[in-house]
């Protein structure tokens, strides 16, 4: 099994700080999103617009701008259950899907840290990142829906439909990131096959 350098120690170690600085970041994150989502004002939820027009007043005596409205948060009470189940499930799935896959990568920079880098583990555990991320993101965007059409539904814009590009575009990263892990892990498990056919002939 191959000894990790200094350099490489301290770059993993480094590593585990920051996957422990960014779980901390998703948990208040997540509380924050709760507290500004059940409101005392009713559910709020964000929704796009495709550039509704709105009077603007950048301050207190000064002229009304008309612009456009990109996105702009919904509030609504008397919201049905299914939505706002939707709306809070949302929230915590979010937290947790991000949360499992810090755990995981922080669990691959442990094995490395030991010196397990080709090991038949390590890409399994890239793999269950993987499918976090995709099923994570896929599980969001639904509950998103759902959450966001009992929103408008019970503000009285039920035939309103928001722009679905700018739905979906901010899930695309995630799926992209997810199926890179999935490469990265077919190159290890190359990498093991490598390592194994070496040892054999040495």
């Amino acid at each position: 099994m191959p000894e990790t350098t200094t350099k490489e120690r301290n770059d993993i170690i480094s590593t585990l700080v920051v996957a422990g600085v960014v779980a901390a970041i998703v948990v208040v994150a997540s509380v924050v999103r709760w507290l500004e989502t059940f409101t005392l004002e009713g559910i709020s939820v964000p929704v796009p617009f495709a550039g509704v027009p709105a009077d603007f007043a950048p301050a207190d005596g000064l002229p009304v701008t008309t612009v456009r409205v990109t996105e702009g948060d919904v509030i609504a009470v008397g919201v049905n259950a299914v939505s706002t189940f939707s709306v809070g499930a949302s929230i915590i799935v979010s937290a947790a899907a991000w949360l499992v896959v810090i755990a995981l990568f922080g669990t691959l920079a442990v094995r490395f840290l030991r010196g397990r880098f080709f090991d038949p583990t390590n890409p399994r555990l890239l793999d269950a990142a993987s499918w976090t991320m995709l099923g994570g993101a896929l599980a969001v965007y639904f509950l998103d829906t759902f959450g966001r059409n009992g929103v408008l539904a019970a503000a009285g814009l039920g035939e309103f439909l928001p722009d679905s590009w700018a739905i979906t575009a901010s899930f695309i990263p995630i799926w992209i990131a997810a199926i890179v892990l999935g490469l990265i892990s077919l190159a290890f498990r190359r990498g093991i096959r490598l390592q194994r056919d070496t040892d054999g002939l040495v």
